[in-house]
């Protein structure tokens, strides 16, 4: 109950459908690919919050339970996937099946990102002939986060313990500079940038400052104080149309993002995170806000679903 946050369920739902845009190819949607990045900063965020709270109520965290959840969470929907689209291609399309078999275990084991670098296959190609499991690049990098997260944490817990321990938050800054220094430096211009995009080294960095926001929120609650209600809407409006402009305006050859721009673009989704959980009420009261959360509470299985679909069904028309 302490994870779900339902306010932010329209960013979810705004981060799915800027990817499923992305996926289709659309010329006026190649900065889609950022929703993914949304993702990645709202997942430090969110498990960062669920497990300070259990350390604040328990004084401990109990891993064991931790990866159980995760793998509950991630790991039969992801079976499913696979097992289905498998089948469809056993019956309709044995040169997609053929295709596709290596990327299955990887896929299922979650090290698909570094399965694709490996390989040296571009994220940014287009979809014909790609394989159905490609976008499972992004699971690699969660489940990867997850298992490196309890050492961060612990760092972080001795760090709490010193003197001026509300600044312990900024720990999490270092791996974060860390990550982006290694985006910069493996980013070779004018090259295909599938390396440091796929790499959870390279992209680290989203889910470390979503990391970093979380702790910041809870050691410095003055964070959670919503702005004042007539403020609220004309910068959710701004905040909203920056996103657009991006998803818009921002391709995925642009050399800026890997560059430091992908890490500025990073901040400005963890603000947006923290309004709008801070203004739950507006979420609330926004025109669609109830379809718009029904959409982001199942923005996983959305993500999971879309690219099979729309990989078979381009290869059935071709």
């Amino acid at each position: 109950k302490s994870r779900y946050i339902p306010a932010l369920d329209g960013l979810r739902t705004l981060a799915v459908v800027a990817v499923v845009l992305y996926h289709l190819n659309l010329t006026w949607a190649q900065g889609g690919l950022l929703g993914v990045t949304i993702f990645f900063v709202l997942s430090g965020y969110l498990i960062t919050r669920l497990l300070l709270n259990e350390v604040a109520k328990t004084g401990h965290i109990d891993l064991k339970s931790f990866w159980i959840r995760r793998i509950r969470r991630l790991f039969p929907a992801v079976v499913t996937v696979v097992v289905v689209t498998c089948a469809l291609c056993t019956i309709f399309n044995h040169v997609m099946l053929t295709k596709m078999r290596p990327d299955i275990l990887p896929s299922l084991l979650f090290f698909n990102n570094w399965w694709q670098i490996a390989q040296d296959a571009s994220y940014f190609s287009r979809l014909t002939g790609a394989s159905p499991f490609t976008h499972l690049w992004f699971l690699g990098v969660e489940m990867q986060f997850y298992l490196i997260w309890p050492l961060l944490f612990y760092l972080y817990k001795k760090i709490f313990r010193l003197p001026g321990r509300k600044r312990a938050c900024f720990f999490f800054l270092i791996p974060a500079f860390l990550s982006l220094a290694a985006m910069i430096c493996l980013y070779h211009p004018g090259s295909d940038p599938s390396r440091v995009y796929y790499g959870t080294d390279t992209m680290g960095f989203t889910l470390f400052l979503g990391m970093f926001l979380g702790a910041l929120r809870h050691n410095y609650p003055v964070l959670c104080t919503p702005v004042s209600r007539k403020r609220q809407l004309p910068v959710f409006s701004g905040m909203f149309g920056i996103t657009l402009l991006l998803f818009l305006l921002v391709k995925g050859s642009n050399s800026f993002l890997y560059l430091g721009g992908m890490f500025v673009i990073s901040v400005f989704f963890a603000v947006m995170i923290l309004f709008t959980e801070n203004q739950r009420t507006l979420a609330q009261e926004l025109p669609l806000a109830s379809q718009t959360a029904l959409l982001g509470k199942y923005s996983y299985n959305i993500y999971l679903w879309h690219y099979p679909v729309i990989v078979l069904l381009l290869t059935a028309f071709h």
